[in-house]
């Protein structure tokens, strides 16, 4: 199954993706802003095999992220994290090499809009480090609200730090196209 926006492709996962994948999860820049990374290589095997797995859970729903021609460009998660509550997480990655061209907000607003259309989520939630102006940015651009600062949010690489909490609900103007 593909699922399509105006530029790219979104599918599951297979093993192969390891090729184009590994080289932007290992690479130090793309991950400086993550809780994860840079990967090894059996890392990332690690979360293709998760990705991949038979019968791995609905949520997180993850999927690869490629052009048209089938060139992996980065990944796309979307996350119910309470039903009761109708709310989801979103999270997306794009390689450098694809960055700066506007990939990064279609798969946000893709992401967001999924979420409201397709599975009757009440608020959409993303959050990112404070200096990705990039990220901040693009979270902008899919309608989402910056909410505020969570101080010593995450601990990554042994370091607690800060992120920022972005949102949106559904009854948001900006929100998903709405």
């Amino acid at each position: 199954m593909s699922l399509t926006t105006a530029r790219l492709r979104f599918r599951p996962f297979v093993g192969a993706d390891h090729a184009w994948l590994h080289p932007i999860a290992s690479d130090p820049v793309v991950t400086r802003y993550t809780d994860w990374g840079p990967n090894s290589d059996d890392d990332t095997a690690a979360f293709l095999g998760e990705a991949t797995a038979e019968g791995a859970a609905p949520s997180p729903w993850t999927w690869a992220v490629t052009l048209a021609d089938g060139t992996g460009i980065g990944s796309a998660s979307l996350d119910v994290v309470s039903a009761t509550h109708r709310r989801a997480r979103v999270g997306y990655l794009v390689g450098p090499s694809h960055q700066g061209v506007g990939y990064g907000t279609e798969v946000a607003t893709w992401l967001v809009a999924r979420a409201f259309e397709e599975h009757g989520i009440r608020r959409v939630e993303a959050t990112c480090h404070p200096d990705n102006t990039a990220s901040a940015r693009v979270l902008a651009k899919a309608g989402l609200l910056l909410e505020g600062r969570m101080r010593g949010h995450l601990l990554a690489r042994g370091v607690w730090r800060d992120s920022l909490l972005w949102a949106a609900l559904d009854t948001d103007p900006r929100a998903a196209g709405h």
